[in-house]
């Protein structure tokens, strides 16, 4: 089974198998699709998509949506075909950090698919994929820094966005000269699209849906341009995801641990207000805010006879201010407190579980039902200086400490980018950083985990060069290399986590990209990326070492759009990678909880890999303008040549038998979508 045992994976897993159909750099010197990343701008800026981000919507298989275009990027992995969040450079998706607007995120990314944000909202976002600058934190992975653009002062204007997939609408308009707002809202339409399917899953797998799948999201911003200087927004985003299923007697997880059988019911779903304060004369910047997020994650199973519900409700405040010294030197320094808590009420045969261990998903432990709160304090600020020693080489030192009084750390974090212009086409860049981040709840909470862990660290080493050439041509090629420490690993004791393992990444990476000619808008655009990367982990407590559950060797990405008229657009993606490793079952034992019925027996730890997967997806799209209404119609096919892409073997129990089957995952079919953008 794979790592995510959660019940939006378990059930969209059969329902796709049951259809028929840059490291950190200085701001200046680079602006690729890797890493765009918003300083400075003036507020006339501030309400439009960065051009970038705009090549970003029109990309084949995203259905509009810029942030699934980060997987064609080079060294970021998709996890999940559907849902799932991003694996960057050898790290794993619980590495990354999020931001949004400046301030700590929830999610980004739905269980079902495609992210949060409506696409017309987004202005720019910038992936930190390693080697990223003193500002950030929390995270030993990537950093996901996402911007929202400001509503824009112009006549009340609405726009409906219609697909398969999901239906959405929002309006936009000015309250007085220098006031405006918006407000966005989408859900999913999987749901319906299930209902055809929903009988014979019943059939074939005695799994019935109750309620969803379902993924809602809603964006509110509003924006005072006090002056030419300053400007002060109100943001509230929240998403909900949510499903509802009964599980039979006789579909494979009832067969495996039969406790499980009966309705069972998740939902998460976020909220989150911010208010901030933005100043810029162009020689400084002070940007400050302060934010209050609230999540919660309830899960139901065995008809209600265990649920896990968790609830986490976090403030933020936080200040960063820049100023240029002079010619040479520009300083920037800032600070950050947070306020979390974590409150849960569980009934659930809890087993502490990592991907060291396989086999922990379906052996439960004892019983635990308790309801309590921990609450973590945490501060972190940095100062870094971006040193121009002479006209082609800059360098920028930086440091970043953070505390945390729950764990009682405090850490420093020396943080050093350079980089050298050679000449007008050729550029070198490196970095190396030292970075923490606190373990999941669960993990240190004395009801669940070990209150003596320590904060996981990593260190990040990049080297890099780009040339760019007058035609619209540019490359980049990236070497990385990563060292892991105190990672936490599981054991069947008291103590349930511990951290004894160690791991390592290492990875080169190529960039290629072409950017339309001319000021007309025409002709095309694309990139290519390749990848070719290895993470392993090593088990100090056994000795063991095994690749990464993400490890991907090979990663691929071809992407081209062509405006071949004014109001016409065609674009393709092909993607193509390594399979993904996994734990191969060896065969089975009784479940010593319940007699007759048996659990899989795992063997080497990701010692067996999946074919390599490959499809190619286009789209195809009109827009129309006139006085009375525009919009743009687009076609939309994912997998065109219906590749049958394997996945994971896994373990399909018999019923009445202690035999089992092994079954292939498989992944999404040729799989069209039609959509409509109308602006009223």
């Amino acid at each position: 089974m794979s790592r995510n045992n959660s019940l939006t994976c378990i059930v969209f897993g059969i329902f796709l198998s049951s259809q028929a159909v840059g490291a950190d750099t200085p701001r200046n010197r680079r602006e690729s699709l890797e890493a765009v990343v918003v300083t400075g701008d003036r507020q006339t800026q501030q309400t439009e998509l960065t051009e970038e981000t705009e090549k970003l919507l029109n990309i084949p298989g995203t259905f509009g949506d810029p942030l699934q275009a980060v997987y064609s990027l080079p060294g970021i992995v998709q996890t999940e075909e559907v849902g799932g969040a991003p694996a960057v450079r050898g790290s794993g998706p619980d590495d990354n950090s999020f931001l949004v607007d400046f301030l700590p995120a929830s999610y980004v990314f739905h269980d079902f698919g495609f992210s949060i944000f409506n696409e017309n909202l987004l202005r720019d976002f910038g992936v930190k994929k390693a080697g990223f600058g003193a500002r950030y934190g929390r995270a030993t992975g990537a950093i996901f820094d996402v911007t929202l653009r400001e509503p824009r002062q112009q006549p009340w204007e609405a726009i409906v966005d219609a697909s398969f997939l999901r239906v959405g609408g929002m309006v936009e308009g000015q309250l007085t000269d220098s006031q405006a707002v918006y407000v966005s809202v989408r859900e999913s339409l999987l749901h319906l699209l299930l209902k055809a399917r929903a009988d014979s899953i019943g059939e074939e797998e005695d799994i019935y849906f109750d309620d969803g799948p379902r993924a809602r999201d809603f964006q509110a911003k509003y924006s005072w341009a006090i002056n030419d200087n300053n400007r002060l927004s109100v943001l509230g985003i929240g998403a909900q995801d949510q499903i509802g299923v009964t599980l039979g007697g006789v579909s494979d997880i009832a067969l495996i641990d039969p406790a499980s059988a009966g309705s069972a019911e998740l939902k998460t779903q976020f909220v989150s207000t911010g208010i901030n304060w933005l100043f810029d004369n162009g020689a400084n910047r002070l940007q400050s805010a302060f934010g209050y997020l609230d999540e919660s994650r309830d899960l139901y199973s065995g008809g209600g006879s265990e649920f896990r519900n968790t609830d986490v409700a976090r403030l933020t405040a936080k200040s960063h201010y820049e100023r240029a010294l002079n010619d040479r030197h520009r300083l920037a320094f800032g600070g950050e407190y947070q306020r979390a808590r974590y409150g849960y009420a569980v009934r659930i045969r809890y087993r502490s579980c990592t991907n060291f261990t396989p086999g922990c998903e379906v052996e439960r432990g004892p019983l635990i039902e308790a309801q309590d709160a921990a609450v973590v304090n945490s501060t972190a600020a940095f100062i870094e200086d971006r040193w121009q020693i002479s006209k082609v080489f800059a360098l920028t030192l930086g440091v970043h400490n953070t505390r945390n009084d729950y764990l009682d750390e405090s850490y420093v974090e020396p943080r050093v980018a350079a980089e050298w212009q050679l000449n007008k086409k050729w550029e070198v860049h490196g970095s190396w950083g030292k970075y923490h981040q606190l373990p999941r709840v669960d993990q240190f909470i004395p009801v669940f985990g070990n209150p003596l862990l320590v904060s996981p660290q990593a260190t990040h080493y990049v080297l890099g060069v780009t040339e760019r050439f007058e035609n619209g041509w540019s490359w980049t090629s990236d070497v990385y290399y990563k060292e892991m420490q105190d990672l936490i690993v599981d054991i069947n004791t008291s103590e349930r986590y511990l951290n004894r393992a160690t791991g390592t990444a290492y990875g080169a990476e190529l960039m290629v990209n072409k950017n339309r000619d001319g000021e007309e808008q025409r002709g095309w655009y694309g990139w290519l990326s390749l990848s070719l990367s290895r993470t392993k982990r090593d088990n100090e407590l056994t000795g063991t070492s095994a690749i990464f559950e993400y490890d991907t060797p090979v990663l691929a990405n071809v992407v081209a759009n062509y405006r071949f008229a004014r109001k016409w657009d065609a674009g393709f993606k092909w993607t193509m990678r390594s399979g993904m490793p996994y734990t191969p079952v060896v065969g089975n034992v009784e479940n010593p909880s319940f007699p007759g019925f048996y659990i899989p027996v795992y063997g080497e730890l990701n010692s067996r890999r999946a074919a390599p997967y490959h499809r190619l997806d286009i789209r195809v799209e009109h827009s129309w303008e006139n006085r009375v209404l525009s919009g743009s119609v687009y076609v939309d096919i994912i997998n065109l040549y219906a590749r049958k892409n394997g996945g994971a073997v896994q373990y399909k129990p018999v019923a009445g038998s202690a035999t089992f089957e092994l079954e292939e995952e498989e992944s999404l079919p040729l799989l069209p979508s039609i959509g409509v953008k109308l602006v009223f």
